[in-house]
């Protein structure tokens, strides 16, 4: 959270107590645009998964990968999508 915020990204950390599937419902009802969730796995192979409200399960990320990630979308105006990754768009002439 501390790296996230130096480098300009607003983050909110919930150490609720609640069930993981609540706090992520929690934070979709809040209109939450990306979430990183940290379980024992993630906290194994030091990485985040990554959700979005509006796309749902984005991939893992490292922490430097995500911050890298969320600057460029911030800076492009872009929104985040699969794997940090640009989804091409193919347009097919008929």
């Amino acid at each position: 959270a501390k790296k996230a915020a130096k480098a300009g990204i607003r983050v909110e950390v919930d150490r609720g107590n609640e069930r993981l599937a609540k706090q992520i419902r929690n934070a979709e009802k809040g209109r939450i645009p990306i979430m990183a969730v940290v379980g024992m796995k993630e906290m194994e192979s030091d990485t985040l998964a990554v959700r979005s409200r509006k796309l749902g399960d984005l991939g893992s990320f490292t922490v430097d990968g995500l911050i890298d990630e969320l600057s460029r979308c911030i800076d492009e105006a872009d929104e985040m999508t699969v794997m940090g990754e640009k989804e091409d768009v193919v347009v097919e002439e008929e």
